[in-house]
């Protein structure tokens, strides 16, 4: 049986103001046509569907298309709802649609979905487990005690009676680490942990052949090869500039043979970092060498003062994202380094120096003693 694996769509996303949906749509495109090549038995998306809750229309349509062109070919669709995602939208018409193949688990009644196949060396079973907050997991199974992610995706996870001898796929969206190693994080993922209560550890996965999961989105395993975040299909923030998007394609053959390998997504605009002086970047020579309608993050290094900046950048680069002066960086870096200085002085030391600073005299013992004297009274409220 062979599947594709993808995660974190964010369709809809919105970055830096630049709406992604033409991208998203160029990317999920390509993955159509991937799973069509492949000739998959099925696709896996695992979570993050959507960037928000309640997404704009144009991002339902979008999607909408991409799993109809799917359905129409007879590729069955695995999907679970992410933190970023509504789960009882996502839910809608899931009973009308398992009849099409397409298996959506959002909202979780205490039974983890299954979606069964068949190939030529027996059954395969992929149990699909939406991201959930353990108050959630606990009052639906009606737990005392369940404080982490870990002990509510444990709690999941004992519900089902997992058949050992078949081959077992999970589906879920956490944040996953191997004996505390975390994964390598981007600045798109949205995490807030504290003293690591929502960290799953890789061990709770023990029982199956393969762990698709999502949440994190540079492509990569966590402890074994066979539990591995497929990554998002777009770079979200100029953090990922260096990542190579792509689907994980998983191939199962019999009982403990898994083979995977990736097949890259080619972005509409590539995500890019550039520096130099505006002369220079706004020169041929320079523009030329690479795609100008690329997302871009500029930093400037001239020190003169420049008129508009962006506005002439955007003459021939057109979707530049941000721009940073590098002048100005070493500016805020010389006003922290001076505040940190004077934070380790005592108040008598930071008047000599500016004493000495702007009258050019040395701060000798006379004035030493009438400053220290004037503290002393202004510290102790003798003047006030």
């Amino acid at each position: 049986m062979k599947l594709i694996h993808t995660s974190d769509l964010h369709i809809g996303k919105v970055i830096n103001e630049f709406s992604m949906l033409k991208d998203q749509e160029y990317a999920l495109k390509q993955i159509a046509r991937i799973a069509k090549e492949e000739k998959a038995d099925g696709l896996i998306i695992a979570g993050d569907v959507y960037d928000r809750n309640i997404p704009p229309s144009e991002a339902v349509a979008i999607f909408d298309q991409f799993v109809s062109e799917l359905i129409k070919e007879g590729i069955p669709i695995l999907l679970i709802s992410g933190n970023h995602d509504s789960p009882e939208r996502l839910s809608f018409a899931s009973s009308i649609l398992e009849k099409k193949n397409f298996y959506i688990a959002g909202v979780f009644d205490g039974t983890v979905k299954c979606a069964s196949f068949h190939d030529e060396y027996g059954e395969i079973n992929i149990y699909l487990v939406p991201y959930l907050k353990p108050p959630v997991v606990k009052h639906i199974l009606e737990k005392e005690e369940m404080v982490s992610y870990e002990d509510s995706v444990r709690a999941i996870l004992n519900t089902i009676d997992l058949n050992k001898s078949k081959r077992n796929l999970l589906v879920t969206h956490y944040f996953v680490t191997n004996l505390g190693e975390e994964p390598e994080l981007s600045d798109s993922e949205t995490r807030i942990s504290v003293g690591g209560t929502d960290n799953i550890d890789v061990s709770l996965f023990d029982g199956f052949d393969y762990v698709a999961l999502g949440h994190i989105h540079g492509p990569q395993k966590i402890g074994r090869d066979t539990v591995r975040y497929a990554g998002s299909p777009l770079k979200y923030s100029f953090s990922e500039v260096f990542h190579k998007k792509s689907v994980t394609v998983i191939e199962l053959k019999e009982k403990g043979n898994v083979e995977l390998r990736t097949r890259e997504i080619k972005p509409l605009h590539d995500l890019r970092k550039v520096k130099g002086k505006l002369e220079e970047l706004m020169s041929k020579e320079v523009y030329s060498m690479a795609d100008t309608g690329d997302y871009l993050q500029v930093t400037l290094t001239n020190q003169e003062e420049l008129i508009d900046p962006i506005g002439t950048l955007r003459s021939v680069y057109p979707n530049v994202m941000q721009l940073i002066l590098e002048k100005n960086i070493k500016k805020n870096d010389m006003i922290t380094t001076k505040t940190e200085h004077i934070k380790n002085k005592s108040t008598l030391e930071i008047y000599r120096e500016f004493y000495e600073s702007v009258t050019e005299q040395e701060f000798d013992e006379e004035r030493k003693a009438v400053m220290t004297s004037l503290i002393d009274d202004i510290e102790g409220g003798g003047l006030l």
